[in-house]
């Protein structure tokens, strides 16, 4: 699976706050007296998309997006991104809030991965100070026999999602 860029998670991200559900830079330009949220990622992803002038154009008389033009007059795209990289003070707080949910979103497989490692070490502590096998454990919780004792055995963390992982937690913990 390929990394999440921040292009393509402004894209998404500017989407799923519309009402409309749209990418049409217009129509959200449009929504943003009434849904604020909207206002940095929508100039992130004009700028991401080099759709500022018709970022600016559409938010003219616009107190909301008042501040777009001396933004768009002080960064381009790579400066922008080398001052979120570093968090930098300059940018306003939702700017950067915008950039950290994209890292945590980015980032989340590995973060999943390592938790996932961190849960197996626990089930396998439990199943020893329990006596519970991995043959009673997928076959109460129904699991693939395969993937589950790749999974407890091996520690093949592949072999299960997340909600898979919890369940066999919860289930040693309330054994």
């Amino acid at each position: 699976m390929r990394k999440l860029t921040f292009h393509r998670y402004l894209e998404r991200y500017v989407r799923s706050l519309s009402f409309g559900k749209t990418n049409s830079i217009t129509k959200l330009v449009k929504e943003v007296p009434d849904n604020p949220r909207l206002k940095e990622p929508l100039f992130l992803f004009a700028l991401s998309f080099k759709k500022v002038n018709l970022l600016l154009k559409a938010s003219e008389g616009c107190s909301v997006c008042s501040d777009y033009l001396e933004l768009a007059n002080n960064f381009n795209w790579d400066d922008l991104i080398k001052l979120l990289e570093e968090n930098d003070m300059k940018l306003n707080h939702r700017y950067r809030k915008v950039y950290r949910s994209y890292l945590s979103r980015r980032n989340r497989p590995d973060t999943d991965n390592d938790t996932r490692r961190l849960m197996h070490k626990k089930i396998r502590k439990l199943q020893e100070e329990k006596g519970i096998s991995n043959y009673r454990v997928y076959t109460d919780l129904k699991l693939n026999p395969g993937n589950a004792n790749a999974f407890l055995k091996n520690a093949d963390i592949a072999r299960t999602n997340m909600k898979t992982t919890e369940r066999i937690l919860e289930y040693l913990e309330s054994a």
